[in-house]
């Protein structure tokens, strides 16, 4: 029975810990929560504190999109379709989410020598 008890706690204390949640909230003064898993439910408890709801950045990769802000709800869906912090807060309070910030995708570099047209038209 000891042997059986003392397996038991070694397992438990060798599992790693329980990886931190990727939606936060942030209250001015005090440590980001981040205890989410559903944005809206961490979008919920945010209004309730008088903060804002963010994402781990240590759990959460942003999203690449052509457009600043990006809907996140529950199931990691994302709609990155707002040009403005506004529409997507809108949408988010609406639709029970949170707005995140996307990364723009990079930008192309320069072309370094221009490439022959198989159709231009040539003179013998």
């Amino acid at each position: 029975m000891k042997h059986t008890a003392a397996i038991i706690a070694l397992l438990l204390g060798a599992t790693p810990m329980a990886a931190a949640a990727p939606f936060c909230v942030k209250v001015t003064g005090v440590p980001a929560q981040c205890l989410y898993v559903d944005p809206a439910a961490c979008q919920r408890e945010a209004d309730r504190a008088g903060g804002r709801c963010v994402t781990n950045e240590r759990e959460f990769e942003r999203p690449i999109a052509a457009l600043p802000y990006c809907l996140a709800r529950a199931g990691n869906v994302m709609s990155c379709v707002y040009p403005a912090y506004a529409d997507c807060e809108t949408d988010a309070r609406r639709l029970g989410g949170t707005c995140v910030a996307a990364r723009l995708p990079p930008r192309p570099g320069p072309v370094k020598e221009p490439g022959t047209d198989p159709f231009a038209i040539t003179r013998p």
